[in-house]
């Protein structure tokens, strides 16, 4: 602030303190005038009546009386007339020197001779006669006083002498103080007129700061978008700008002065408007001033109530509170949030359109096209010969082409909508990635590329990711790098590596071919990109894979990057962040002929099937590949004829549809299992050209113990029934043991969860073999043994997490779905810090322990 503006209590004071010199000093001026002006008139007067002239005029009146006293010694009338003539003026002369100031001197003398006169007075006022007789007498008088005047007359002189200087001298000792006093006082006027003087050049600066910050703020105010309406405590306008002219249509002159709630607001809300006016008068409480942004209605000069957003500012003045109100209209705004949620709305129908379309697609495409890759499958024997096989190969990789874009096409819809879901597990990557190599050779082979898999930089670590993820990444990349790298080398490796957050593992891609140019790297991994190049006119595609690998590598957390040199070859880096399983051994289910394994070892166990679906072709179709396994199988057209079916006959196991009209699959399941009749404990396979993790929940949760995915591959076919072979070839008691098992359902989410993986299992068996896995199994029961009794007596959370943790793993490893389930939830309740629910579910481990060494046992052997 500058000097101006600065009022302090040391001003203050310095002013009070000049103000207070000057008025004293102003006084004792005055007062000293005044006395100085009465004593030149005290001098002036004594030139007219002074005391030496009194005195001397004694003296003279005694002369004329005495020479009067003379002339009246004839005794006539008119001398003894003069005689008392010139008495009375000599008596009247010492009466006047008695009342003459300062005469202290002289007063004894006046005092005897008036002593003297008034002894006389009675004879002057007699007669003639006893005037005339007392001559004698008045002349002895007069000659005993003879000498009084003459001394009267001559002190007379020294006292008015004396008193003459005495008062010359006073008057210039006043003069001398009054001009002590002018002087100072004339000083504090100089410099009460250098600090007023100083005071107006400052208040002149301040004014024209004042009236320059008015014109400033008057001009924002008028050339201000929002109107702005300024109202005092009693609800009148005091100020309403020009943007509140126009978004009101009312002028200044005629909103100044009126009631803003008569006029401005709509009448549903004016009484509202009022008690909050009411309450701030009795309150000073105020409901919207500084409470920022408020959305109301008003309303204009026509009529028309619109919306506004307000917001209310208090400010005090000298007439009391004032409310400054920025209004600002919008109609424009709210018209564009209703277009814009119109559109959205519009976007989400479209969308859900688009997802239903999707959903009709992947039906009424996928379906036909089952159609022909089964019936093509069915085909494949060793009657055709050379040609045939060539053509039917053909037609087979033509329909699994399109069935890719179909499913890729599905995937995007897929991600888009959110509804990808991961299923995180244990999962060993050196298996991983043999497995895909393995399953890439053959496409390799027809292109005469040459697929390398380098591990010498990958330890023996298992992961806990979303394999499945993982897999449908390394097929777009290789599938990629065979189809741009004919006659060449595609190698895969992966390793781990240190990072900032802690531990990552790499993947990478590499091929010899043709590269990408520099520029085209950051547009491959758009939906619906090919580059046009020789290399991409020779191999076709969608131009979704790198879309899809894109997706799949967020979701999971990590990231990809793409180097290459034209001529030279690519490499694709895959970069995840890593979570270390428990355990090494693993649960991936993508291994070198596993399926081909399981079918040599399968006993020649002929099962009775009931196959269930709407469509003709896919019934027949399907009839003739479980046929062709040597299996009995009983036709179903819907939902209701298999529940009826079920009811009169026992099969080993149900092929479930789901896209049923009526009574779909899952309903079916639900009738089938819930029932009394001869099936309620068959497992039941779903069969369906698509389902997403959360669906296969939902199947799960309905009791189907199996899933196969339209178009059937005869091994996928044959691996399933296999399971369902081995379950009917267990020994009674196993069964029993495992009925018998069971637990109360427990209350979590892993309550829907099966015992076991069954896919796992059967996995796991492949993979170790059935010797190996069972003393696997025997050494999770021998860590359960011990560790379960401490991890029900924990009592901290934190140790409760970690023993939850640790024994999840170990269970998860081995397929003990439902337990591994069970064991995340209590982990989950203890890192949100919910004991009750943390222990409550630790009361379901014994039962769903016991229940799953059961399962176990009866699948490997005690």
């Amino acid at each position: 602030m500058n000097d101006a503006g600065r009022v302090g209590p040391t001003g203050a004071r310095s002013r009070q303190v000049l103000m207070l010199i000057l008025v004293v000093g102003m006084s004792i001026a005055a007062y000293l005038a005044y006395n100085i002006w009465d004593r030149i008139q005290a001098l002036d007067s004594a030139q007219q009546d002074h005391a030496e002239w009194v005195f001397t005029q004694i003296e003279i009146e005694f002369l004329k009386t005495d020479r009067a006293l003379a002339e009246a010694q004839s005794a006539t009338p008119e001398a003894l007339d003069e005689l008392r003539k010139r008495f009375d003026i000599f008596y009247s002369r010492v009466l006047l020197a008695e009342r003459v100031r300062n005469n202290a001197e002289a007063k004894p003398q006046i005092r005897e001779l008036r002593f003297l006169l008034d002894s006389f007075l009675p004879t002057i006022d007699g007669t003639d006669a006893e005037l005339a007789a007392a001559l004698g007498d008045i002349d002895g008088m007069l000659r005993a006083v003879e000498d009084i005047p003459r001394e009267i007359a001559l002190a007379s002189i020294a006292i008015a002498s004396e008193m003459s200087q005495n008062e010359r001298h006073e008057i210039v000792r006043l003069i001398e103080v009054m001009a002590a006093i002018v002087l100072i006082v004339t000083l504090a006027l100089v410099g009460a007129v250098y600090r007023l003087s100083r005071q107006a050049s400052r208040l002149n600066s301040t004014s024209q700061m004042v009236e320059e910050n008015h014109l400033r703020l008057a001009t924002t105010l008028q050339a201000s978008l929002d109107a702005i309406v300024v109202i005092n405590a009693q609800g009148e306008i005091e100020d309403f700008n020009g943007s509140a002219e126009e978004i009101f249509g009312i002028t200044h002159e005629a909103a100044k002065g009126s009631d803003y709630i008569s006029l401005l607001i709509p009448p549903a809300d004016r009484m509202a408007h009022r008690e909050r006016l009411m309450k701030f008068r009795q309150t000073g409480e105020t409901e919207v001033a500084d409470k920022g942004r408020r959305e109301f209605e008003m309303i204009d000069q026509d009529g028309r109530i619109f919306p506004v957003e307000m917001s209310v500012s208090q400010s005090p003045s000298a007439q009391g509170s004032l409310f400054i109100a920025y209004i600002r209209d919008i109609t424009e705004k709210r018209l564009r949030e209703a277009e814009i949620i119109a559109a959205r709305d519009e976007a989400l129908d479209a969308y859900q359109e688009k997802s239903r379309f999707f959903a009709m697609m992947s039906h009424e495409m996928r379906t036909p096209l089952n159609g022909v890759i089964s019936a093509l499958q069915l085909l494949l024997d060793d009657r055709l010969d050379d040609e045939q096989k060539r053509y039917l190969d053909a037609a087979m990789t033509s329909g699994e082409i399109l069935l890719g874009h179909i499913n890729d096409v599905l995937a995007i819809e897929r991600s888009e909508a959110g509804t990808y879901e991961q299923v995180r597990q244990a999962c060993d990557m050196t298996a991983l990635m043999a497995g895909i190599i393995n399953t890439m050779e053959p496409l390799a082979e027809a292109g005469g590329t040459r697929l390398h898999l380098d591990l010498t930089k990958l330890d023996d670590k298992s992961i806990v990711t979303d394999p499945r993820a993982i897999q449908q990444v390394l097929v777009n990349l290789l599938s990629n790098a065979i189809k741009f790298s004919p006659g060449g080398d595609v190698t895969l490796r992966g390793w781990f590596a240190k990072a900032d957050a802690g531990e990552e593992f790499l993947l990478q891609v590499e091929d010899d071919g043709s590269g990408i140019p520099a520029d085209d790297i950051d547009r491959i991994f758009e939906d619906f990109v090919s580059l046009d190049s020789r290399y991409e006119r020779r191999t076709g595609g969608t131009g979704l894979g790198l879309g899809i690998v894109r997706r799949l590598v967020k979701r999971l957390g990590g990231e990809i990057t793409c180097e290459s040199t034209v001529g030279e070859g690519t490499s694709f880096t895959l970069r995840l962040p890593v979570e270390l399983a428990v355990m090494v051994e693993t649960c991936c289910d993508e291994t070198t002929d596993v399926h081909n394994k399981r079918v040599e070892q399968a006993p020649a166990q002929r099962l009775n099937l009931l196959l269930v679906d709407d469509n003709e072709i896919n019934r027949e179709l399907i009839k003739a590949m479980l046929e062709r396994i040597g299996h009995d199988v009983t036709l179903a057209t819907g939902g209701r004829e298999a529940i009826d079916i079920a009811e009169g006959a026992t099969f080993d196991a149900i092929l479930m549809d789901i896209s049923m009209p009526e009574v779909n699959g899952i309903q079916a399941t639900k009738a089938i299992l819930s029932g009394s009749g001869p099936n309620h404990a068959t497992p039941i396979i779903a069969v369906t050209a698509h389902a997403m993790p959360k669906e296969r929940e939902e199947f799960s949760a309905a009791g189907m113990s199996g899933f196969l995915q339209k178009p059937l591959d005869m091994k996928v076919l044959r691996a399933e029934l296999r399971e369902v072979q081995v379950l009917t070839a267990m020994p009674e008691k196993a069964l029993r043991k495992q009925a018998q098992s069971v637990p109360t359902p427990i209350q979590g989410k892993s309550a829907k969860r099966p015992l076991l993986n069954d896919q796992q299992m059967v996995d796991l068996i492949d993979l170790l073999g059935e010797e190996k896995l069972r003393e696997r199994v025997q050494k999770l029961s021998d860590q359960v043994a011990d560790d379960l009794p401490a991890l029900m007596a924990a009592d901290a959370l934190p140790d409760l997490q970690a023993r939850a943790h640790a024994m999840a793993g170990m269970c998860g490893m081995l397929g003990a779905d439902r337990l591994h389930g069970l064991l995340k939830e209590i982990e989950t309740a203890c890192k949100t810090d919910k004991p009750e629910e943390a222990r409550g579910l630790c009361n379901d481990l014994p039962d769903t322990w016991n229940a799953t060494e059961a399962a176990m046992q009866a699948q490997v052997g005690p």
